[in-house]
């Protein structure tokens, strides 16, 4: 199934590469190379990964691209000019996240977060290229606003890149509304359909996210900016120029796996599985070892590029080696080091792994992972089961939801011994319809009518040939929130309708204490016919008791006004339990009495297409029931059966 699969990718590869390749050739005759800068300097490696994925992708196009990172190039890459700037990404600094908190990278990074970019502004790695000329700029969401007043005094379009899918606190860059009661948040892990009180979490979450932005963040990256003199004093606030200055956000999202499905506006573009691809042949004396493997197969085990393999605590890594050493499969381990004291004869460590070349290997079984975004889009582009072993962030979130949509399982490390680990190993292995399920996956990821990297690049390029392309964004983004979401709306109607049914509530009381009144004292008029029936419903309960006589206080028409009412009911009764009956047939009673003509044809041909069925109708309309109630014993001219239609 895997060789099959690996067949229709390619295909599918093949005639994707044909629908690019024509529309790259529309696109050039309007489309020229322009300079492009982006700014990456406070994420992770995974961050670069995604991000210069789109550089690349953009360079391809003959775009030049200048790319502020803080970490050292590790290759070149046509058309793009890395620049480093050292001392100004804090998570070459991290301690070891194995002994440390889920949150404990939060915690570190918000008191500080407002110094970071004022340092990449401040370098002379910038201020070196700050006079080139530039078409457009792209900034990571993470700590980058300060280089928007660069932006809006060159008069230069902005686009925002986010790692991970759209959130609360910066649904504002893309200028798209956001909401909290179906999104959730990757940091509290939270299963759609929310609760209350996980919508009340979310909700709160978010919120303080956006307090924190905007009135801690930015206003202390601002100041920090202006008291070094970074940028000019006639700029406005950072917080008018994030709102206002962003025309497009990039997200690492696969519209089609989301879940649930999210509403967007269109300055949201999804660029998720951008830097997936189809598998190439291993090196050499990889593709050997992992041909040995035979028909058992082999495991890949990596935790990414956040941490640090040896920072491992030794309890931990004995449970994994024994683990492995007791498997028949063959364990490829992503280790830092060249070495490993105590190794199994079936496990390889690699300081480096092409990747997606190993989880495209047909004889790959398994992918243990810390669940890093990227990592599990490229097991999910490539079809391979994953068991997660999360160590900080979005991680944990990112494997209970493999595990909650069945192509998945997480275990914790607080939980790893040597009989969960093994019998996790196995069950993934031998799950047939976990496997089923990530293929399935891998075919949705593989269905779009262009690649992530096509589809990017076309609305990259679509900023810059409309100047910014301000039309597309939503003008929610400047509304405020109870304006947005109709809370001054809801509350007029809700104080109008309390308003209106206490009036009429008052006026009722006030009509029938007179009404009941008049009847107990006997001196009304006997000629207000609708008043006399209010008083018949009352009269009747004190006849019932024997304290009046009811001839007394109604006329003989009205009676029979009333008699007809109580037959129509007593006819709706017989007819509804005529349907009760287990018959191939059935009776079905049609009232239609307040509309037009055109309605009656309507409801009519309904009629007809039932009775085509067997079933027969008693048709009611208002002239019928009028004279019934009138007193008209002769009504076959206004109720009649419906027949059977030939």
């Amino acid at each position: 199934m895997r060789l099959y699969g690996n067949v229709v990718a390619a295909a599918a590869a093949v005639m994707m590469m044909v629908v690019e390749a024509a529309a790259a050739t529309e696109q050039a005759q309007t489309t020229v190379a322009s300079r492009i800068l982006v700014v990456d300097l406070f994420g992770t490696r995974s961050h670069k990964n995604f991000i210069m994925a789109i550089a690349e992708e953009l360079a391809q196009r003959n775009h030049a691209i200048t790319y502020l990172t803080g970490f050292e190039s590790t290759r070149a890459r046509p058309n793009v000019r890395e620049v480093y700037i050292p001392n100004t990404n804090f998570f070459n600094s991290l301690p070891n996240l194995f002994t440390s908190g889920q949150w404990d990278i939060i915690w570190n990074i918000l008191p500080i977060a407002h110094t970071f970019c004022a340092q990449g502004l401040a370098s002379s790695e910038f201020q070196n290229i700050q006079e080139q000329k530039f078409d457009l700029v792209i900034l990571s969401i993470a700590f980058t606003d300060c280089f928007l007043p660069y932006a809006y005094k060159n008069q230069i379009p902005v686009i925002y890149v986010s790692p991970n899918m759209v959130q609360g606190a910066y649904s504002d860059l893309a200028g798209t509304p956001y909401f909290s009661s179906i999104g959730g948040n990757y940091f509290l892990d939270l299963e759609f359909p929310l609760t209350l009180t996980g919508r009340l979490l979310t909700s709160l979450y978010d919120q303080f996210s956006v307090v924190w932005t905007y009135w801690h963040y930015i206003p202390r990256m601002d100041a920090e900016c202006r008291t070094r003199k970074l940028f000019p004093d006639d700029v406005p606030s950072l917080e008018k120029l994030r709102v206002n200055s962003s025309s497009l956000l990039i997200a690492n999202s696969v519209r089609t796996l989301e879940t649930p499905a999210m509403p967007y506006t269109p300055t949201v573009v999804h660029a998720g599985g951008i830097h997936c691809r189809p598998s190439q042949p291993l090196p050499p004396d990889m593709e050997e070892w992992a041909a040995g493997s035979g028909t058992a197969g082999f495991i890949l085990f990596s935790l990414g590029t956040l941490v640090k393999p040896s920072n491992m605590p030794e309890k931990y890594r004995s449970v994994l080696l024994k683990v492995f050493a007791s498997l028949e499969q063959r364990v490829l381990w992503k280790w830092d080091e060249e070495t490993m004291e105590g190794l199994p004869p079936n496990v390889r460590v690699s300081k480096w792994l092409p990747q997606q070349d190993v989880l495209g290997h047909p004889q790959l079984k398994i992918f243990i992972t810390h669940g890093g975004l990227l990592s599990l889009q490229e097991a999910t582009y490539h079809g391979v089961p994953v068991l997660g072993l999360p160590v900080a962030v979005d991680q944990r979130h990112n494997l209970n939801k493999a595990q909650r949509e069945g192509w998945g399982r997480a275990l914790h490390w607080e939980d790893l011994t040597y009989d969960t680990l093994r019998s996790s190993i196995l069950d993934v292995i031998h799950d047939t319809r976990m496997r089923e399920e990530v293929l399935r996956r891998s075919s949705v990821m593989r269905d779009q009518p262009v690649s992530p990297g096509a589809w990017t690049t076309y609305w990259v390029e679509y900023v810059i040939r409309h100047r910014g392309a301000t039309h597309l964004r939503c003008p929610a983004v400047h509304m405020p929130w109870y304006q947005l979401y109709n809370v001054n709306v809801w509350l007029m109607v809700v104080v109008v309708t309390a308003m209106v049914l206490l009036l009429v509530l008052c006026l009722a009381y006030k009509c029938l204490r007179c009404v009941f009144s008049r009847c107990l004292t006997r001196t009304m008029a006997m000629r207000n016919r609708p008043l006399n029936l209010l008083c018949f419903t009352y009269v009747s309960i004190r006849e019932y008791a024997g304290e009046t006589d009811i001839k007394k206080h109604i006329s003989n028409t009205e009676m029979r006004v009333i008699g007809g009412i109580v037959g129509v009911i007593a006819m709706v009764l017989v007819v509804a339990g005529t349907e009760m009956q287990e018959t191939p047939s059935s009776r079905i009673l049609v009232v239609d009495l307040f509309g037009s003509r055109s309605h009656k044809h309507f409801i009519m041909a309904i009629a007809e297409e039932l009775a085509k069925r067997n079933h027969s109708h008693m048709y009611g309309g208002l002239s019928s029931v009028m004279r019934y109630l009138g007193g008209v014993t002769n009504t076959r001219d206004y109720i009649g059966e419906v027949s059977p239609l030939s």
